[in-house]
């Protein structure tokens, strides 16, 4: 499908790169496969393998990986009112597809040519998705062998670029910048403190209360 190539290219360096840390820390290729096929996205991936090499719990893992994929929640709730009348078996296969970049082709399809974005149209671009996805973090894999510093090359700042750009394209307004510096400096803080497994979970929950605390304030400015 021409319009999932701006995601085959897009999972391309995050996948590789992704793929070179995890050799890193000792991932074996079977190990990549499976986290690549089941978990199936890219922050959670990368904060799950830096969490894993760091000797953190299994329980702060999740919960941390839980917190940064609830945006997929919102994206699944903007899909809904297109698929009213879908099948719960082919509701399944959509949503677990669903990442930053499949669901901004597939929305922008609903929204502009309805009349061709059908479920088939969902899936097709949602697999096509998982499995370059899952063939770059493998490929990523195999090149950590001859590239046993990956620092050297800038990939460990991968997925802090990732994450400065979806939090750039969500400041709109003020009570944006509020949350995003709050937590920032909140998690800074709290990692100096010595709470390095639960730094990013107290953060966000803290930053969810503010945003309900400064709604009243900021909501109609």
């Amino acid at each position: 499908m021409k319009d999932s190539l701006p995601i085959v290219f897009g999972y391309a360096p995050l996948g590789i790169a992704l793929g070179i840390m995890a050799n890193a820390v000792s991932f074996a290729w079977y190990d990549m496969l499976g986290m690549s096929a089941i978990v199936f996205a890219g922050s959670a991936q990368f904060i799950g393998v830096d969490m894993i090499s760091s000797g953190a719990a299994a329980s702060a893992i999740i919960v941390t990986t839980f917190f940064v994929n609830f945006r997929h929640f919102l994206m699944s709730t903007a899909y809904s009112p297109y698929f009213r009348d879908t099948k719960t078996s082919t509701l399944l296969l959509i949503s677990h597809g669903i990442t930053d970049e499949s669901f901004a082709v597939g929305i922008n399809k609903c929204q502009h040519d309805p009349e061709n974005a059908t479920p088939a149209y969902i899936i097709a671009l949602n697999i096509t998705a998982y499995l370059s996805w899952i063939s770059f973090t493998i490929i990523g894999i195999f090149l950590g062998n001859a590239i046993p510093d990956y620092e050297r090359l800038g990939l460990g700042f991968a997925l802090s670029a990732m994450f400065i750009g979806l939090i750039a394209l969500m400041i709109t307004d003020k009570k944006s910048v509020v949350v995003c510096i709050t937590s920032g400096i909140l998690s800074v803080l709290l990692l100096v403190a010595g709470i390095e497994s639960w730094n990013v979970i107290i953060s966000a929950v803290v930053s969810c209360i503010l945003v309900v605390a400064i709604g009243n304030i900021y909501g109609n400015k």
